[in-house]
């Protein structure tokens, strides 16, 4: 497993993002501090320096490893479930190109906020045929990018469709895509799981990405979430991918950045 904290160039301070600003930099920042990787969380991919982060990834010996697609939904307002047609035109167009941009850094895309939520539609049947259809376009599109989606399990405070790892493994089954994965988050699965470990086990090669923050959304080590129980399950279904941090920037970023890889090193 690899180390990656979340780089975010302008977002909310209640956001939970970690190293801010300039994207170049906090590459470097992240490779000085001892990260394997970074990962993206971007509203446009047209709107960002592919080039640059390319090169800066290579200049400091790091990768990318996935690709935040929710400053899409809280910027712009568009999910793949919007009552209006339009609204999911546009974010099926972004979520189309969050993919191609994957494919030029080799990393996965995160769908989490922009599937949108239920009550926003006011039609639960109305919005699993919305979602499903948008699923099946972006999986195809995946596929033949070669990159792979991973579907985030959130807290019901924040989502009210895919809350549990076991929500999520009946969803990704539905689809019979190798290109389709569940992301899961020590943040959510905090509040949402009765065995973190215990469902990760079923989850199994379906988890395809990981978020790490503490019980408090603070970086590990600031709270009470037992990460060892996680990470022991993490090895024993022999998940070899990121291990990304997505915390609040408290108290500053690269406190935040540096004591999260230093508690995870210890851990791993």
């Amino acid at each position: 497993m690899k180390l990656a904290v979340t780089i975010v160039q302008e977002a909310s301070q209640a956001a939970p993002f970690v190293l801010r600003g300039n994207f170049e930099a906090s590459i470097k920042k992240a490779a000085e501090i001892g990260y394997d990787a970074v990962e993206l969380h971007i509203a446009d991919p047209s709107e960002v320096n592919l080039e640059a982060i390319q090169t800066a990834c290579s200049l400091h010996g790091v990768s990318v490893s996935s690709i935040g697609t929710g400053l899409a939904f809280l910027r712009d307002r568009i999910t793949l479930t919007h009552p209006d047609a339009d609204v999911r035109k546009e974010a099926i167009k972004r979520m189309l190109s969050f993919i191609q941009f994957a494919s030029k850094l080799d990393c996965v895309v995160i769908i989490g906020l922009i599937k949108g939520i239920i009550k926003d539609n006011g039609d639960g049947q109305h919005y699993h045929q919305l979602l499903n259809e948008a699923m099946l376009t972006c999986i195809a599109a995946a596929e033949q990018a070669e990159v792979t989606l991973v579907v985030e399990a959130v807290n019901r405070y924040e989502s009210d469709f895919l809350n549990t790892i076991e929500e999520s493994i009946i969803f990704v089954d539905r689809f019979h895509s190798e290109r389709l994965k569940i992301h899961i988050d020590t943040f959510h699965m905090n509040m949402e799981e009765d065995s973190a470990g215990a469902n990760i086990k079923k989850a199994g090669k379906r988890i395809g990405h990981v978020h790490i923050a503490d019980s408090n959304r603070r970086y590990p080590g600031k709270g009470h979430y037992d990460f060892s129980e996680t990470i022991s399950a993490l090895k024993e279904i022999g998940y070899s991918g990121a291990l990304s941090v997505e915390c609040l920037s408290l108290p500053t970023p690269v406190e935040a950045a540096t004591g999260a890889h230093h508690f995870m090193r210890g851990l791993l």
